[in-house]
């Protein structure tokens, strides 16, 4: 395809409103579940029991606890993303910090029953994400506000075979809370630059013309060219394996399940309806303008499933070692397709890959207070190269950890953790734009644990 053909094509997306809807469109799972977990990496989780946050991500480890133990705490997570970009007419389109800072809270109880039975409850966030643009962004159109909050409740069981084998069954209710909003920052004067380009492909009429010029006249940067909101129910389960070899020795495999949640919600675009006939003409299946009223709107996720196998070997009497390696099948996110009584309001092909996640850690057991722990990881990122976006300009990630749990008596201990994630630097286009994009974060965590 030659340089002046993607000229046009991008120009003529953006002329008749092309509005970017990634509200999900990056690898936005979470990990932060425990503050002991966020000193190690996260490595080893399926198969480490040094406190109830463990059977959150392997509910065999209940039968790892003689007592019921509680945990509760949170995770600050401080990033630090920018942009830096420009328009096909070389309008700058940079903005820093456009992820915003944000708790990620958690709770876990594991209760006994017997030497065979045990139960848990877990309170946790597995996926989320955030980002914020000015409202008069010059790229509006790809990246204003993006907002993704979720709340997963997790009931599970443990059933131990015998000395070796455990076996854990969870149920999860996710709670899921949206917003999408765009606006069209320097969309009017792309419009204006592009008409007379567009007119002479044969892309547009000469009637075409003059009336998404006369309507581009009256737009705006920080007009909002489309808003959806909704917050919805998904279930799922999780199950877990874990092989005992001895007491300092154990091996784990996990399963998360996907979830699919259908929400019901509100979508609004202060663009006006007479453009909508030029989408269906062109057969371009182009974002859908109300002029301002609201109406239903319905948008189906999929939260993809994951796999996990760790380990756990304690390779001296102050020392261990725990790794993982996890698998999510995130080629299940293929579209984001939003519909009203069959028109659809917005659709964005996604095309998400498969992805891993490889973490190595080591804990060191001073004595009866003080443990202390590290860790290092690597994600790699689900989105392909073409597919990024500024709304989450998502990317390979290294973690370097390190954390401590200092015990006050046999019974309470408080956990403390750090991580530093850095992300590898992009560059990609989207839409009219290009961007370059890279960004760290820094994660401070703190629990408190008492086993009854």
């Amino acid at each position: 395809m030659s340089q002046k053909t993607r000229y046009t094509k991008a120009a003529l997306a953006v002329a008749v409103a092309i509005v970017s809807t990634q509200a999900w469109s990056a690898g936005f799972q979470l990990n932060e579940f425990s503050s002991s977990g966020l000193g190690r990496a996260y490595s080893g989780e399926g198969a480490i029991a040094d406190d109830a946050g463990n059977v959150s991500r392997n509910p065999a480890l209940i039968m790892m606890f003689d007592r019921p133990t509680f945990s509760g705490g949170a995770i600050f997570v401080d990033p630090d993303v920018d942009v830096t970009g420009s328009s096909i007419i070389g309008n700058d389109a940079s903005q820093d910090n456009i992820a915003p800072t944000a708790w990620v809270p958690n709770l876990h109880f594991v209760a006994p029953i017997n030497d065979q039975f045990g139960w848990g409850a877990s309170l946790t966030s597995n996926y989320g994400l955030a980002t914020e643009f000015n409202n008069s962004y010059a790229a509006g159109s790809m990246g204003g506000t993006t907002d993704l909050e979720t709340l997963n409740l997790n009931l599970s069981g443990a059933y131990r075979l015998d000395s070796h084998w455990s076996f854990g069954l969870g149920f999860d209710a996710i709670y899921a809370k949206a917003k999408l909003e765009r606006y069209a920052g320097d969309l009017p004067q792309i419009i204006g630059a592009n008409i007379p380009a567009l007119v002479r492909a044969g892309q547009l009429s000469p009637a075409q013309a003059a009336a998404i010029g006369s309507q581009a006249g009256g737009i705006s940067r920080d007009t909002q060219i489309a808003r959806l909101k909704g917050d919805e129910w998904g279930f799922g389960w999780n199950a877990g394996i874990l092989y005992e070899l001895d007491k300092d020795n154990r091996y784990a495999l996990t399963y998360r399940s996907e979830v699919k949640i259908d929400f019901d919600g509100d979508y609004k675009s202060n663009l006006p309806p007479t453009l909508n006939p030029i989408n269906a003409a062109l057969g371009l299946g182009l974002p859908y303008g109300t002029g301002g009223s609201t109406i239903d709107g319905s948008l189906s996720l999929n939260l993809p499933e994951m796999w996990e196998v760790s380990g756990y070997n304690r390779v001296a009497p102050q020392w261990a070692i725990h790794y993982s390696l996890a698998y999510t099948s995130w080629s299940q996110f293929q579209e984001l397709k939003a519909k009203n009584n069959g028109d659809t309001l917005f659709y964005k092909d996604e095309g998400f890959k498969d992805s891993y996640r490889i973490a190595l850690g080591t804990t060191y057991y001073m004595d009866d207070n003080w443990t202390f722990r590290s860790g290092i990881a690597f994600d790699d990122s689900p989105v392909p190269a073409e597919k990024r976006s500024i709304s989450i300009p998502d990317q390979d990630r290294l973690w370097l950890s390190a954390g401590t749990t200092y015990a006050f008596n046999k019974d309470a201990s408080v956990d403390l953790g750090v991580s530093y994630m850095h992300g590898q630097k992009v560059e990609f286009t989207e839409g009219p734009y290009t961007f370059k994009s890279e960004g760290h974060a820094w994660l401070y965590g703190v629990n408190f644990n008492y086993a009854f």
